[in-house]
């Protein structure tokens, strides 16, 4: 029996499974997106500060939060805001979408989606899940782009570009090739009175933000108690008055609290423990809501918040304590009132501890310089500078043509903005779109080859005889998705917009009404 042809199909297998399995090309360069304020809506007047992608044929414009939580980009829908003209709804949402005006538009059933493992779904939402076409700010396009409509007029629709562990953005511009890997590095800005724009490298970082040493962390276990995968020890926060004098917000210990750090969200959430010391430290006046407090009696101190490992970020008091800002009726973030100042700080004092998970958010992240690699389970930290950025970044790029996690032997390149090259663009019919035609294209082959096979057995032993053969049977798991990473957690944390909401001043008095 004539068996030449199984070394040429093994030697397929091999190179189609090794094509499969390195979805990463370091030839490409990093894909740098910035965090900066981007109008959405059609009459050119909302304004919201976050990453910039035009979703659609043709572009609908948003401005989305990076989020570890999400692992789907979620859209608010046109009509949570009756119309793209309500400037003030669509600026607090950072963009809708209205399906019927691209064309490009493919709903999709939930189990046949091509995104990622569904994210945790409010009993008060309604999700669509599609795909559409997306546009990046520098030259980059994926068709086929898996994306979930989110509508929820209760809460509020949680939207955000994911960066989670099994985050589709980060698979789908690593398999269109307009990013060299997964790896990516944050610079949340500056939202204070001086504002600085940030920027999101995926495939690197930019060195250019970094000042000093990268500190390296491990990723943590994401549970139901911990539903985060950016954690750390916090080891000790206090606050210093200008007098000198400390009030320690979470003494001393060789423990610590895990915390996450979570950049959709902007101000921190503190033990409520935590935050019943800060006010009393501060003088707070609880007739005023959330932790506001009127010119005359502004705090002068500072906050300091201390890892187990050492490390260490101060949050001075001008980007700690800011005058009250809020989403005007066009839908731009302005100062609402200059007469109160607003504390960067989640107020939840009548919350109880154990319910309570600390957040480090957007403020935490003004201050430090994340670089995400969840290949290799781990992400790192450096204070980011401070003030106006260079005009030519020092992108560095971090590509592993085959992660392990048993440590990176990482290939860097320094390429400078503008050296992108020609517009790149491509398709993700499914979410392993190329794994899957490569595993159809061999069981073709071995059904013809076993097929040639049985043929010339028949042929030798039954000549004359009708032949009488069954095909091999496809492999449902080969074709579909349903053996895509499941969720990591049963539950994330709620959202926290930027956009001053109702969620702030939960179980809050009202805003007197001289105050506002």
């Amino acid at each position: 029996m004539a068996v030449g042809w199984v070394p040429s199909l093994l030697c397929i297998v091999f190179w189609a499974l090794h094509a499969i399995a390195v979805s990463v090309d370091c030839s490409v360069a990093p894909l740098s997106l910035s965090w900066s304020n981007i109008t959405v809506s059609a009459n050119g007047v909302a304004v919201t500060r976050g990453i910039e992608i035009g979703i659609g044929t043709p572009n609908q414009i948003f401005s989305l939060r990076p989020s570890t939580t999400l692992n789907n980009t979620r859209i608010a829908n046109v009509l949570d805001c009756g119309s793209q003209t309500n400037t003030s709804c669509v600026g607090g949402k950072g963009g809708v979408f209205d399906s019927s005006k691209s064309s490009t538009f493919v709903v999709s059933l939930k189990n046949r989606w091509n995104g990622s493992a569904a994210d945790t779904e409010a009993a008060t939402g309604a999700y669509v899940y599609f795909n559409d076409v997306i546009d990046f700010q520098a030259n980059g396009t994926v068709r086929g782009y898996p994306l979930v409509q989110n509508s929820d007029l209760i809460s509020g629709p949680e939207a955000g570009l994911p960066l989670g562990q099994n985050s589709s953005f980060l698979a789908a511009v690593t398999q269109a090739k307009v990013a060299p890997s997964s790896v990516w590095g944050l610079d949340a800005g500056d939202r204070s009175l001086s504002p600085r724009d940030g920027k999101l490298v995926v495939g690197g970082y930019d060195a250019s933000r970094i000042e000093g040493n990268l500190k390296t962390f491990p990723l943590g276990a994401w549970t139901n108690q911990q539903p985060c995968p950016l954690q750390v020890r916090v080891a000790e926060v206090f606050y210093t008055a200008a007098n000198g004098s400390k009030a320690f917000l979470f003494p001393p210990t060789s423990d610590g609290v895990t915390a996450c750090i979570e950049p959709q969200q902007q101000r921190f959430t503190f033990l409520p423990s935590m935050v019943k010391i800060f006010a009393l430290n501060t003088d707070y006046n609880s007739s005023y809501p959330g932790l506001t407090f009127p010119t005359a009696t502004r705090p002068d101190g500072a906050l300091q918040i201390t890892l187990d490992n050492g490390y260490t970020t101060t949050i001075p008091n001008d980007h700690l304590f800011t005058p009250q800002r809020g989403s005007d009726e066009n839908g731009q973030y302005v100062v609402t009132n200059s007469s109160i100042f607003e504390t960067g700080m989640v107020y939840n004092e009548d919350e109880v501890d154990a319910e309570v998970q600390l957040i480090l958010g957007g403020l935490y992240l003004t201050y430090n310089y994340l670089v995400v690699d969840y290949d290799n389970s781990q992400f790192q930290m450096a204070q980011t500078v401070q003030g106006a950025q260079a005009s030519n970044a020092e992108i560095v790029t971090v590509c592993e043509p085959n992660p392990t996690t048993a440590g990176p032997d990482i290939s860097r390149e320094t390429h400078t903005s503008g050296t992108r090259g020609p517009s790149r663009a491509a398709a993700i019919g499914g979410g392993t779109a190329g794994g899957v035609v490569g595993l159809a294209a061999i069981a073709v082959l071995f059904y013809f080859l076993v097929r040639k096979r049985r043929r010339d057995h028949q042929r030798q032993d039954q000549k004359g005889a009708q032949q009488n053969f069954s095909s091999m049977a496809m492999t449902p798991e080969l074709f579909s998705d349903e053996r895509r990473p499941s969720e990591l957690a049963l539950t994330t944390p709620p959202a926290v917009h930027e956009m001053p909401d109702r969620h702030y001043e939960k179980q809050l008095p009202a805003v007197p009404t001289a105050l506002r």
